[in-house]
């Protein structure tokens, strides 16, 4: 660190991300990467736009920004197209949060909400999760002007119902954020409540259900006025020519859309039944990965561990409170049947 940082950044401030190792040999279930490549769509698209790469992007990411308004039943107004749902996310501190404003979320819940509240100097305030994955009492009546719900949430992969999330955010205050990452693998999404909630943001990645998390694309939809106040503080081109390209030809795609979901769901149910079989406690999970602890006394640092001497990343968070789980993103079949042989090694 320079001497120039921050001083109330400090000198370990910043977000960790997964392990990103070579491809030799790796099996990486540590990042909720998707377990099929993208529609082959994507690189034919992505060529074509590079040729065109001497020309600015448009600022609003079109023709995405349409496509993704037919998609959802709203108007090109109510969409929000940024590079990855963590610069949506970076838009919403940015237009809607002071120095020293309280922004609230759960926990456990994805670990950059408290880089960022730190990088707006914010207040960073959280509530814990109850233990079925709704959110405390007290989520909704605590003044914030920004709060987030990550659902399905990650680490745990637990869900809530959008009627019962909207039961439990009823009179909440502020902007509302329902961030959707992992939604293509649960029931339903809450896009369908948002005529009825002014204030509530939903956000999307092309990440995860279209397998373009090297692309970076994530956008939200909302009233017309909240979008107004994210392109207000957006960067000039925030998505690249190339990535609106790929991501326009991966929404198009739905049956490889549906066939990454499909393997998804195949392979989660596969390896919950084995795990709970070998008497690991595996929360209910409605996304990409579980949350799972080993049966005692085998510690989970100790499993992932092991598993890295075999090749095999998965996600240790050192965390009181969840130190004792694993957050495992779920592979193809024979990325599952790798993993389960080095488990019962």
């Amino acid at each position: 660190m320079s001497r120039y940082r921050r001083g109330s950044l400090g000198p370990d401030f910043g977000y960790t991300p997964g392990e990103q190792p070579g491809s030799d040999g790796w099996l990486k279930l540590n990042t909720n990467e998707a377990p099929l490549p993208p529609s082959d769509r994507v690189a034919a698209a992505v060529r074509e736009a590079a040729a065109e790469l001497r020309r600015y992007p448009d600022p609003f990411g079109e023709p995405l920004r349409s496509a993704l308004a037919r998609h959802h039943g709203v108007e090109p107004s109510q969409v929000f197209v940024a590079n990855g749902a963590d610069q949506v996310l970076d838009c919403c501190y940015r237009a809607f949060v002071e120095p020293g404003d309280t922004v609230l979320h759960p926990w456990p819940t994805y670990s950059l909400f408290p880089v960022l509240a730190r990088v707006f100097a914010a207040h960073d305030a959280t509530l814990p999760l109850q233990a079925g994955g709704g959110l405390d009492a007290a989520f909704a009546a605590t003044p914030a002007p920004l709060r987030f719900v990550v659902n399905p949430n990650s680490p745990t992969g637990q869900w809530i119902a959008p009627r019962d999330l909207e039961a439990q955010l009823r009179d909440a205050g502020g902007v509302v954020v329902i961030d959707e990452a992992y939604v293509d693998f649960a029931p339903e999404s809450c896009i369908e409540l948002l005529h009825g909630h002014e204030s509530w943001l939903v956000l999307r990645t092309f990440s995860k259900g279209h397998a373009l998390a090297g692309l970076r694309v994530g956008y939200a939809v909302g009233h017309a006025e909240l979008i107004a106040d994210l392109l207000a503080v957006k960067d000039s081109y925030p998505v690249d020519r190339c990535a609106i390209a790929g991501a326009l030809a991966a929404l198009e795609d739905r049956t490889h859309h549906e066939r990454i979901v499909e393997t998804v769901l195949t392979c989660r149910a596969r390896l919950v039944e084995a795990l709970q079989e070998r008497g690991w406690d595996v929360l209910a999970s409605h996304a990409n990965f579980v949350f799972a602890a080993p049966p005692p006394p085998v510690r989970a640092a100790d499993v992932a561990a092991s598993l890295r001497e075999q090749r095999i990343l998965v996600r240790h968070f050192a965390h009181a409170g969840i130190d004792d789980r694993l957050r495992i993103s779920i592979g193809d079949h024979d990325a599952t049947e790798r993993l389960l042989t080095a488990l019962a090694a």
